[in-house]
């Protein structure tokens, strides 16, 4: 008989949602026979687009759903060294290119707004900043969150309540970020970021950058002190009632820790330690029940397992969830429906796996294949239409190319 594991801890989790009257406590048993039970459903009913073929194209890809149930993809084309962006409507793929002149386009997030504006976060390698992109009058305009090598592992972008715009990120100074976007005062007259470098004398036709005023500022904070990854996935969500919080990965060298961050009364985070046992949390996604009961699901590099850690009485309880995972994306709408992308491992090469999804509904578990190609879903992510329909976006290894995956 296989035990739940509980971690100690749970100290922060207590006193910011127990106390406020949030969550009820929960008394889990602690032992289970096999951890979740997930039933095998065959293969997935739907259709799959090819969204890019030009190329090399679909690295790092992060997807979002406005309120029409338009899909909106960013993504890095590596053949052109551009970051491209896409919106899916009735007639096909729209493609846009955000910038040219990238170099490495790495680390994308995006957000839409209801009427389906993007909003875009990436790392911009040609001159090593955390760049913010929006479009204004059929243009993309930029402006610099942060500089420095490594800055922008793990980005994930969110509106809060009140549409402000925040992103949560691995800065190359070894600190987990919370960075947060004002717009400048009516009337007083924007700053210009720093000037770049001028172009060296005799090279004719090198591309200029023109430096544009910018309309927002971003004001930044530390929330921990930890190293992330190039390929780490981290999650940055709204709490139930008010204030953000994010699940993270903390990597010493030689092992690894899942932790979860929690923003208090007056802005203020507290962090604590999830779980620790078979280098967890280089893919986690932290979520909140229809009763706002807190969850993560995370992997297990060491096992390429998937856990899902349960906020109880006793502290985190960690159960086994899905074996043979290379990497994930989640997404849960208000029923409590949960689905989760993933990438099925074939043997130690995360080339010469496939694409799944496991998705939850009323209580039950049932696993899909959704793509058998091999090296289907070595970046992916997902969401779910309002009616429930599953979307999953996905970089397909061997023939090096960006597709989408509609569900039934």
């Amino acid at each position: 008989m296989k035990r739940v594991t509980f971690v100690w801890g749970g100290e922060v989790m207590r006193k910011l949602f127990w106390a406020g009257g949030l969550i009820a406590v929960v008394a889990l048993v602690a032992a289970c026979k096999q951890g979740v039970d997930v039933k095998n459903g065959g293969r997935a009913k739907g259709k799959i687009y090819t969204v890019d073929n030009s190329g090399d194209a679909g690295q790092y890809v992060a997807m979002d759903i406005d309120g029409h149930d338009a899909v909106h993809m960013v993504y890095y084309d590596k053949k052109n060294q551009a970051l491209k962006y896409v919106r899916q409507s009735p007639s096909g793929f729209a493609i846009d290119t955000v910038d040219d002149g990238c170099g490495k386009c790495l680390y994308c997030t995006i957000k839409v707004t209801g009427a389906g504006e993007p909003h875009v976060v990436y790392y911009r390698d040609a001159n090593k900043t955390l760049t913010y992109a929006y479009r204004k009058e059929g243009a993309w305009k930029k402006e610099p969150i942060e500089w420095g090598d490594g800055t922008g592992m793990g980005a994930r972008l969110l509106f809060d309540r009140e549409w402000k715009l925040h992103v949560l990120y691995y800065s190359g100074d070894g600190h987990l970020k919370h960075a947060w976007r004002v717009l400048r005062e009516e009337g007083a007259k924007p700053s210009l970021p720093p000037k770049p470098k001028k172009p060296k004398k005799g090279k004719e036709g090198e591309k200029v950058e023109v430096v544009e005023p910018t309309e927002g500022i971003w004001g930044k904070e530390r929330v921990d002190q930890v190293n992330g990854s190039e390929k780490v996935q981290i999650s940055f969500v709204l709490q139930p009632k008010s204030g953000l919080a994010a699940s993270y990965f903390h990597w010493s060298g030689l092992n690894s820790e899942v932790r979860v961050a929690i923003q208090g009364e007056g802005g203020k985070w507290s962090t604590e330690v999830v779980a620790t046992e078979n280098n967890p949390g280089k893919s986690s996604a932290l979520f909140f029940t229809p009763r706002s009961e807190p969850r993560i699901i995370f992997r297990e590099a060491r096992l390429d397992r998937l856990c899902i850690a349960e906020f109880t009485s006793e502290g985190w309880a960690v159960k086994p969830l899905l074996n043979g995972v290379y990497n994930m994306a989640l997404a849960s709408d208000a029923s409590g429906k949960l689905l989760i992308a993933y990438e099925k491992m074939s043997g130690p090469d995360p080339r010469k796996g496939h694409l799944n999804v496991a998705i939850r509904k009323s209580g039950v578990w049932t696993n899909y294949e959704v793509d058998g190609l091999k090296g289907a879903g070595t970046h992916l992510d997902a969401v779910s239409t309002s009616s429930g329909a599953s979307v999953i976006v996905y970089y397909e290894e061997r023939g090096h190319s960006l597709k989408l995956f509609v569900g039934e």
